[in-house]
C-alpha cells in the first residue's frame, strides 16, 4: 500500500507526498481512503519522487487527484518526480500532467533582465 503524508500549510498550500507501490492492487483503496476525502486549499503542492511503482491505474489516481485540484481552483504545484513517473510519461506522452514545476530565480541585483 502506498503512504501518503498530508501537511495543511498556513500559506493555503495543502502539501501531498506519495511514496511506495501505486498499482492496480492499491489504486482503488488508495483513492477512497486518501484521495475522495482530501481537503486542498488554494494550491496544491506534490512530491511523488518516492513512488516506486506506478502503473495505468496509479497514474489513473494521480490525474483524479490533479483533476480534483482543478475543480477547486487550486493552483498545482509538482515538486518532484519519481522515474517511475518519468517513465510512464515519456512512454505514454503524460507531460501535460507531470511536469516540474520550476521557481522562478529572482535577481537580487534589481536590473530588469
Amino acid at each position: 500500500m502506498p503512504e501518503i503524508k498530508v501537511v495543511q500549510k498556513r500559506n493555503n498550500t495543502t502539501e501531498v507526498t506519495i511514496s511506495g507501490e501505486l498499482t492496480i492492487y492499491e489504486a482503488q483503496s488508495f483513492f477512497t481512503e486518501h484521495i475522495q476525502p482530501l481537503t486542498i486549499q488554494q494550491q496544491l503542492n506534490l512530491k511523488l519522487a518516492k513512488l516506486t511503482e506506478v502503473d495505468t491505474a496509479g497514474i489513473q489516481v494521480l490525474i483524479m487527484l490533479l483533476n480534483k485540484a482543478q475543480e477547486l481552483t487550486a493552483s498545482i504545484r509538482i515538486i518532484s518526480l519519481s522515474v517511475a513517473i518519468k517513465d510512464y510519461c515519456e512512454l505514454f506522452q503524460l507531460h501535460h500532467y507531470f511536469t516540474v514545476t520550476k521557481d522562478k530565480v529572482k535577481s537580487n541585483s534589481g536590473e530588469n533582465p
